[in-house]
């Protein structure tokens, strides 16, 4: 099924650019754990930022399953293909025992093992490390199952210790398995026989707290970062990234019986293919008939997988339906807008996995009640055309995470380059912009660097890319002597004649070497003016009786010369009234950079309509502080460094 991966361990991985993320993610977590001095959490992407380890599901389980072959080979790679194995073998053995615990049929359970892992879903997925904690679903499941059963300490822990392991490989995953377990507690406690007592919850209760201790030591970085920088997703995010009712004939363009006999229909990475293969609905249909029966008390142990699978379904569609008759809101928004921690996520149609599971277990329960009657050698030999039937309709050729992506050996000179150099050399990659492919450089250099790529993006580093695409003109230049990076490494391809001869007329920048296509720079002059420079004056502004008065602080440039503020610069206003009392108060941010002559208005509303007698005005930012302190109407001050 992995055909040609293993020719290509060290060199293949998806086509999409996650697998660059999750390579550079593994690569720097090992990196941090056997390196001292340096902190995990402050990746060597988006510098001169701190703590932007956070900006993305870092997946540290994987990470240490990495580490061992990482390591020793000093391949990212070769570690990240190790967990991607691993994903897929523990999916088939998951969904095997889940199965087999719940129909009692051991031969037709590994059919639920081989139609979960290696549907065209998760086979479509094979370039998502993170969509592909997915394999923890049945594990899940198996250690509920058990612990609902018997509710000892040791199962428990299991069970705490699954929810555990799925958080640190995907906090996504874990949030979706939390909104399919309470559906599948509702259906499994209500009609489907399974107890849950005071002994449960006490039990549940009590290794619930070292978890819950650990989650939320791993979480606080994120949800920091995340206000901070003013990090979500919006519902139209989400409508982005949500299954379409097409999508369940979906299938990958690597879909072996689709390029064959043009079998489903081709999606893109973009979209899900939801197509299981006429086999396994049809076994899921034997299934679903036995279980309407009643036979063997299926009606009770597989019920709420079902009812589980069927709400996974309606969520996967994400907050809005588009219909013939309009747009109709789904209950996904209730998630988005009630549940802590959803309003990070973007993604409902990885509630999908669920229904691919729901649909295997079914598809074990089909074949179990096929084979019944067989003999135990014909039984086997059954299950093995079945599996065989199953896994012909699912196979892709190649695997679709066998792509040539990512070769040590091919990248550009420059990187092997600052490799060698100290490791605090900061390096600006240009051009800036989809800067995926300098990420996976990363993992292999390790060197600090203004560039970045991850789910979410520090302020104001979008705009940083959008004016760099006019290097190098004066902004530029002095954006870049703010950075202060130790090198700038420029694509050759990429400046043109007349560009370089303009940034050698500049004197900014000097050309130190040449290095493969790069050509290596580095800064020349002096700094360019910082917020000392800037002129501050104070206003009161009086709307119209009922409206609340504002404070307001203009910050303006009149000098000659560009101020670059990147990092993000943050602006606290406080204002104080005749007698000392606080009037207001607020947070806001410096924009990119003030141009000449250019200024920036920060506005506070005031709690009551009184006049401001002094306004405290304190920016913090690129690791300083400065502050000054104005009156409504006096003179313009600057700003000054704290000691």
């Amino acid at each position: 099924m992995s055909w040609p991966l293993p020719r290509c361990f060290g060199t293949c991985l998806g086509a999409s650019e996650d697998p660059l993320l999750s390579v550079y993610y593994l690569r720097w977590v090992a990196h941090a754990l056997v390196t001292p001095g340096v902190r995990l959490l402050d990746a060597s992407i988006f510098a001169p930022y701190a703590g932007t380890l956070a900006l993305g599901e870092y997946i540290p389980l994987y990470a240490l399953l990495a580490l061992p072959a990482t390591v020793a080979t000093g391949n990212p790679v070769v570690g990240h293909n190790v967990v991607l194995v691993a994903a897929y073998t523990l999916a088939a053995l998951g969904a095997a025992a889940l199965a087999a615990r719940l129909t009692g049929a051991r031969e037709a359970a590994l059919v639920a093992g081989v139609v979960f892992a290696y549907s065209p879903r998760l086979l479509h997925q094979a370039h998502n490390l993170q969509a592909l904690s997915a394999f923890w679903f049945p594990w899940v499941f198996l250690a509920l199952e058990r612990f609902l059963a018997r509710p000892t300490w040791v199962a428990a822990a299991t069970a705490a210790g699954v929810g555990l392991g799925l958080a640190l490989s995907s906090m996504i995953a874990f949030l979706f398995a939390g909104v399919a377990v309470a559906v599948f507690l509702v259906a499994a406690v209500g009609r489907g026989g399974r107890r849950l007592g005071r002994t449960h919850l006490l039990r549940l209760g009590g290794v619930a707290v070292p978890a819950v201790a650990l989650l939320a030591a791993y979480l606080l970085p994120y949800r920091a970062l995340a206000r901070e920088w003013r990090l979500g997703r919006t519902l139209a995010d989400n409508e982005r990234y949500s299954a379409a009712l097409a999508d369940y004939l979906g299938v990958p363009p690597e879909h072996l019986l689709h390029r064959l006999a043009g079998v489903g229909r081709v999606v893109d990475l973009d979209h899900e293919a939801l197509y299981p293969g006429l086999a396994v609905l049809a076994l899921a249909a034997v299934g679903v008939v036995a279980l309407a029966r009643g036979r063997d008390g299926l009606r009770a142990t597989l019920g709420p997988y079902v009812a589980t699978a069927g709400g996974a379904a309606v969520l996967a569609l994400g907050p809005t339906l588009l219909t013939p008759w309009g747009a109709w809101p789904l209950p996904y928004r209730l998630l988005w807008g009630l549940v802590p921690g959803f309003d990070a996520v973007r993604t409902p149609r990885r509630f999908a996995a669920f229904v691919a599971l729901g649909l295997a277990l079914l598809a074990a329960a089909g074949a179990a009640r096929l084979v019944a009657s067989l003999s135990p050698a014909r039984r086997r030999l059954a299950v093995a055309a079945l599996i065989g039937i199953a896994l012909l309709e699912a196979v892709g050729a190649p695997f679709p995470g066998a792509v040539r992506r990512l070769d040590a050996a091919a990248l550009p000179e420059v990187y092997r380059w600052l490799a060698e150099q100290p490791p605090s050399t900061v390096a600006l990659e240009l051009p800036m912009g989809d800067d995926w492919d300098k990420v996976a450089g990363a993992a292999f250099h390790l060197r600090p660097t203004v560039n970045g790529w991850a789910s979410y993006l520090p302020p104001h580093y979008e705009a940083l890319v959008a004016a760099m695409a006019a290097f190098p003109d004066t902004r530029t230049l002095a954006l870049i002597r703010g950075l202060k990076p130790d090198v700038v490494l420029v694509d050759q391809r990429w400046l043109d004649r007349t560009h370089e001869a303009a940034l050698a007329a500049s004197g900014a920048l000097r050309l130190e070497r040449v290095v493969g296509g790069h050509l290596v720079y580095r800064i020349e002059g002096p700094a360019p003016p910082g917020l000392e420079v800037l002129e501050a004056t104070a206003q009161l502004a009086l709307p119209p009786e009922g409206s609340a008065a504002e404070a307001c602080v203009t910050l303006r440039n009149p000098g000659p010369d560009f101020v670059p503020l990147y990092p993000l610069r943050r602006l606290r206003l406080e204002v104080e009234g005749e007698r000392g009392d606080r009037l207001g108060g607020g947070l806001g941010w410096l924009p990119l950079d003030l141009p000449p002559g250019a200024s920036h208005v920060a506005c506070v509303s005031l709690s009551r309509r009184a006049s401001p007698a002094r306004i405290a005005l304190a920016i913090e930012g690129a690791g300083r502080l400065h502050r000054l302190a104005l009156s409504p109407g006096g003179p313009p001050a600057r700003p000054v460094p704290a000691p």
